[in-house]
């Protein structure tokens, strides 16, 4: 019995001291990047006072996103997923200073904030492939899952603090909490300093990882000269010949654009229009996506997965999902929105556990980066235009928003559940 529980996945995964490293540098790099969804929009509106300016930086952040996860994931197969990591994070910690120390000294402009946008932009992009890819390099294939659960639980509480964090820093230096006007440009310089803090200590635990083997066995299976178009393009081929992979591609992209952009611009307009406690029910119900997302992460990597017919059910799952989003737009009651949000993000993450388990446990480590960086693209690629065409659409009718978005994944996810490609999927043993 004692010898049983010792050997237990979770215990396993607790006493690898790779992905201890690593969870905590992730960790870190989630506090950046939150601190940065704060700092950036509140330095656009000090600078500029318009909404509209924020917008477009958030846009000119997202346009490297397709262009630079290829070639990130092609990278991430030549180098190793560690060297693009590190390589993104130096490029985030200078932007960052360099950014703190423009504010700090008064010399700040949109344009100046345009080209920071656009590099971080570009480094992210870098390095999510190469985060994604570097776990089956460094937990046994048994641990994935639990693993994966337990990343995305830590970025999901990452959402939490590193936003509430950010937001108390910049009112503190701007005269308190409860301060008329806008923050001052000191809150705001130390937000950045705090967002190359968290990069640089994430850097260093990434550097006390022991992969040298790993990254020399990389090299060797890598070790044909390829250019990165024809690397890029092998890939797209490899995901292309793998039926199940390709059609996950699809129902996921599929899926996110259908389902974001409403989210995204709906809530706020829903929360603001038509439920009475506004702005506090704009966080209650994004606190309720928030939660669910935890819960369905935790069971997701406490929960035994499904061997068979792991198609069918992320297709059901999925399906569900849009059919839980068709009321928003008639939902009058805030508790009853953030009940059906929580139970959306359940979904959400508990299917994006399981999946990203799946692919990892499906693809040569020779193939990783590029496949991981696919994925990446078909979860957030999209969401530019996603949101662009929500945010029209909704001027129309909000209430139809909702209620086509939700319909057409329903019916999405029924074509896409009679693929023969759907039905061959499972998940292998977890004991192996």
């Amino acid at each position: 019995m004692t010898e049983n529980s010792e050997n237990t996945p979770f215990r396993k995964l607790v006493k690898t001291r790779n992905f201890g490293l690593f969870w905590g540098a992730g960790a870190l790099s989630g506090i950046g990047d939150h601190f940065d969804l704060i700092a950036f929009p509140w330095l656009v509106l000090l600078v500029t006072g318009d909404p509209l300016a924020v917008g477009a930086v958030i846009a000119v952040g997202s346009l490297p996103t397709i262009i630079f996860m290829l070639l990130g994931g092609a990278l991430v197969d030549r180098l190793s997923p560690r060297i693009v990591m590190l390589g993104s994070n130096s490029v985030r910690i200078v932007l960052s200073s360099m950014l703190a120390a423009l504010i700090l000294t008064g010399f700040t402009n949109l344009w100046l904030i345009y080209l920071f946008a656009l590099l971080k932009g570009i480094a992210d992009s870098l390095y999510h492939p190469g985060h994604a890819a570097m776990l089956p390099q460094i937990v046994p294939a048994g641990n994935l899952r639990q693993s994966n659960a337990l990343i995305r639980t830590t970025a999901d509480l990452s959402g939490f603090v590193g936003p509430a964090l950010a937001g108390a820093l910049i009112a503190f230096f701007s005269g308190g909490v409860f301060s008329e006007g806008r923050a001052g440009t000191i809150g705001i310089g130390l937000a950045f300093v705090v967002v190359a803090f968290a990069f640089l200590i994430s850097s260093l635990l990434l550097i006390l990882m022991r992969t040298e083997r790993t990254e020399h066995e990389l090299a060797e299976e890598g070790s044909e000269e390829q250019d990165t178009l024809s690397s890029i393009l092998e890939g797209i081929r490899f995901a292309r010949s793998e039926g199940a992979i390709f059609i996950v591609f699809l129902l996921v992209a599929g899926v996110e654009f259908l389902i974001e952009g409403p989210v995204i611009v709906g809530i706020p307009v829903l929360a603001d229009t038509y439920l009475s406690e506004g702005a506090l029910a704009l966080g209650v119900i994004t606190a309720g996506f928030a939660g669910g997302s935890i819960l369905g992460a935790v069971l997701a990597g406490a929960i035994p997965a499904p061997r068979r017919g792991l198609g069918p059910i992320f297709v059901t799952l999925f399906g569900l999902s849009g059919i839980l989003l068709m009321p928003f737009g008639v939902l009058r009651a805030m508790w009853v929105a953030a009940g059906v949000a929580f139970f959306v993000g359940i979904i959400g993450a508990y299917v994006d556990v399981l999946l990203l388990t799946w692919l990892q446990r499906r693809t040569p480590r020779a193939m990783m980066g590029r496949v991981m960086s696919f994925m990446s693209i078909a979860e957030v690629g999209l969401l530019p235009i996603s949101i662009a065409v929500a945010g029209a659409l909704i001027t129309l009718s909000l209430e139809w928003v909702f209620i086509g978005a939700g319909a057409l994944i329903a019916i999405f996810c029924l074509l896409i559940g009679f693929r023969r490609e759907i039905y061959e999927m499972r998940l292998v043993d977890d004991s192996r």
